[in-house]
């Protein structure tokens, strides 16, 4: 009906406010927002509409625009009771809790006997922990309506935080039969009604968890269970404790043998599913949570821990779809906005991002790590954890300056909090200070012996510093801190420098990207001298390639296996094999090689262009690449280079952006475009071997120009990669580069100036 009469008359503001109403019912709330937008074009000054605007933003988690929309109805309606109680819910949301305690008082003054205000402002007191004071505004708004499900729902959540399990039970049975029949409410009072219900020494042993006492707790669990071995929900409640305690193995084995007493038990397959993504086992926890779901749909638990196990198997999407049906069930949730927050930046939508930590933030700014009895445990992330992922999300976004800030502000209050200083150290190696950095490195170190991934990290500051001997060996921790297992090695040693290998097969892993195989190829030499039969495996487009390395014997794919072989080593770690310094690298060039014959065929067609000399270009490396964002940059900062006189520029960029660089080509044939004949990098190679020199950015093209012996300008970032080390202009890996470096974060501009300066 609201469709025809806008039909008839689009201009019709309170037909639109109506439609927004209407579709807020059926919670598409983006429409209705559109539809107050259009209402508020026509009557700008309109308080209902404004309030009503205000509800479908807080509905999209938009709670600093929902909280200005209510402002702009009271404004112009300052006792309007439903504004003020709405302005609360918006400010709770936000973690402001006493301006929302004010609106609340406000809105009861103006309607004494309003059971909305009298509930929100239980909730309110109920977030800031005046359990009691909370009670008594639920039990007053219950005087003047017993029967209201909502409020009993909140009243049952109340005394089950304060301990009064009867009580919580009965008011959850009260709820229930009032119509708050959600899974969430279910939940909660099967919860309690275990927990009244539950044997004496089991209630000691919560008693005892809820004190901190976890030993004790243990105990209580383990007698228990000697003496009923099947007990289901002992069994939980224990794995649940040991689960807390890191004793995952076990907490495990609690869990199966609870789901051998009950295989449909809702609780126990969570429990399983949770156990088994700390275990870092996600494809065995997503089929868990698929079997938990098949019992409980829109179980808001399930479908969170569903969602961080589609992130680790990195099926973003649908982890992003998993996660908001959970926020949809319980949209106040900071843990699960912040796995909201990790998913949407590693589909790279860091702003989002960055809005998914604010909320959880605003939530719960006061973060404490708090244990909830759900048969599972679930920590809500402490102030500071939250900090730190604010912090990162800004890192992601580049602003390391701001970063860096909310880390000094963590660690003024704890010193020793080891995310922070983890971040922190790399923030500092991103803002040119890698001293510093390895010196808060350290202190992680000395905090977290066993951090795989600070190991990692650490190691790329001691190669950028020149630090070989630390660096190369802290590089190793690269397995356990990227969760990525050592190629296949047939039961065979791995090779580290320590056995004589004269005589003896060794099978050489490629691996990481295709510069990474082409830098570290220089060491099958070596291993030949020592005496060695060298099997190579690489990607298929490099096979061709490091043919011509001497000393390779076979080169194979890596999706085969040689017949037989002594020993393996992945190629990132010959240097550390080889015992590497700076002053021991390998820098002989070239020690790749393209046929002869290509060469020459190459330099014929070049040479039909005319006599300039020929540069080969490449702006831009793999998008997916994590630091893809600092390292590539526009074609359109390379017009400089292309004003240059004598020149013929040679486009060595292998994607879509390729075709853009001809658009910058001021006579219209100073631009070469030869890459579709480029199939496998001993094409590039052959190409690459008859240009006068290549100028790229930090990628394989590049390495294969250092690898082939030919002059190579590098365009660094400000925080470059590990290998081109600090303030150099010349490689010791490469003595045919040059270097040419940001002097300010993301000044490539300046770059670029240089470069063509040096090309005139």
């Amino acid at each position: 009906a609201l469709e025809r009469a806008l039909a008839a008359r689009p201009a019709y503001a309170e037909a639109q406010n109506n439609r927004g109403n209407a579709l807020q019912e059926l919670d598409r709330h983006a429409e209705a927002l559109a539809a107050y937008g259009k209402s508020l074009a026509l009557r700008p000054d309109h308080a209902s509409t404004l309030n009503n605007r205000g509800n479908a933003l807080r509905a999209l988690g938009r709670y600093e625009e929902a909280l200005a929309s209510y402002d702009r109805a009271l404004a112009l309606q300052p006792a309007n009771a439903e504004a003020l109680g709405n302005r609360s819910r918006a400010l709770l949301a936000l973690g402001r809790h006493a301006e929302a305690l004010a609106a609340c008082e406000r809105s009861l003054e103006l309607s004494p006997d309003s059971i909305d205000a009298m509930h929100d402002r239980g909730q309110v007191l109920a977030a800031m922990g005046r359990e009691a004071q909370a009670l008594a505004c639920y039990e007053r708004a219950l005087r003047l309506r017993p029967g209201d499900a909502r409020v009993q729902n909140a009243r049952a959540r109340v005394l089950e935080a304060m301990g009064r399990h009867a009580e919580a039970l009965a008011a959850y049975n009260a709820a229930v039969a009032a119509g708050a029949d959600d899974s969430e409410t279910r939940w909660h009072r099967d919860l309690v009604s275990r927990r009244v219900a539950a044997p004496p020494m089991l209630q000691s042993a919560l008693e005892a968890w809820s004190a901190g006492n976890l030993d004790e707790a243990a105990r209580l669990c383990r007698t228990f269970l000697d003496g009923e071995p099947g007990h289901r929900d002992a069994l939980l409640l224990f794995a649940a404790l040991r689960h807390q305690q890191q004793a995952l193995g076990e907490a495990l084995e609690l869990v199966q043998r609870a789901l051998a007493v009950d295989p449909q038990c809702y609780e126990a397959l969570l429990q399983q599913g949770s156990l088994l993504l700390a275990m870092r086992r996600p494809e065995d926890a997503l089929a868990a949570c698929e079997r938990a779901l098949a019992l409980r749909p829109q179980a808001a638990d399930a479908l969170e821990v569903r969602g961080k196990a589609l992130h680790a198997l990195e099926r973003y999407a649908e982890a992003l779809a998993s996660l908001e049906r959970a926020l949809v069930l319980r949209p106040r949730s900071a843990e699960l906005l912040n796995s909201r927050g990790d998913t949407l930046r590693a589909l790279e939508r860091e702003r989002e991002a960055l809005a998914s930590y604010r909320q959880a933030l605003a939530l719960r700014p006061d973060y404490a790590e708090a244990l909830e009895n759900r048969g599972t445990v679930s920590s809500a992330l402490q102030r500071h954890d939250a900090l730190c992922i604010r912090a990162h999300a800004l890192e992601a976004l580049d602003r390391h300056e701001e970063a860096f800030a909310i880390y000094e502000q963590v660690l003024t209050a704890r010193p020793e909090h080891a995310e922070a200083l983890h971040n922190q150290a790399n923030v500092l190696c991103q803002l040119g200070r890698v001293d510093d950095g390895i010196a808060v490195f350290e202190r992680v170190l000395a905090l977290r012996p066993a951090d795989a991934e600070a190991h990692f990290n650490a190691s790329f500051a001691y190669l950028l510093a020149g630090d070989y001997e630390r660096g190369l060996k802290e590089y190793e921790w690269r397995w356990e801190a990227l969760r990525t297992k050592l190629p296949p090695s047939g039961g065979k040693p791995l090779w580290l420098g320590e056995q004589d290998i004269a005589g003896r097969t060794i099978v050489v892993y490629a691996e990481q990207g295709f510069g990474d195989a082409i830098q570290m190829a220089r060491y099958v030499p070596l291993l030949a001298a020592r005496g060695a039969e060298v099997a190579l495996a690489c990607a298929p487009p490099l096979a061709p390639l490091l043919a011509s390395l001497p000393g390779a014997g076979t080169v194979f794919s890596s999706k085969d296996t040689p017949v037989a072989f002594d020993y393996h080593i992945p190629i990132m770690s010959l240097p550390r094999a080889f015992g590497t310094t700076l002053a021991s690298i390998p820098s002989q060039v070239p020690y790749l090689h393209a046929a002869p014959r290509a060469v020459q065929a190459w330099r014929e067609r070049l040479a039909a262009h005319g006599p300039e000399r020929k540069v080969g270009l490449v702006w831009a490396g793999n998008p997916k690449h994590r630091r893809d964002r600092t390292r590539s940059l526009p074609v359109e900062l390379l017009a400089p280079l292309l004003e240059v006189p004598n020149y013929a520029f040679v486009s060595l960029q292998k994607d879509a952006a390729g075709a853009s660089l001809a658009k910058l080509d001021p006579r219209g044939d100073r631009v070469l475009d030869y890459t579709a004949e480029l199939r496998t990098f001993a094409d590039t190679a052959a190409l690459v071997s008859a240009l006068d020199l290549v100028i790229a950015v930090d990628t394989s093209v590049a390495h294969l120009a250092g690898a082939l012996g030919k002059p190579v300008w590098l365009l660094l970032p400000f925080a470059p990669d590990w290998r081109w080390m600090r303030e150099r202009t010349d490689s010791p890996w490469y003595p045919s580069a040059r270097l040419f470096r940001q002097s300010v974060r993301g000044d490539w501009a300046s770059v670029i100036q240089k470069v063509a300066s040096a090309l005139a």
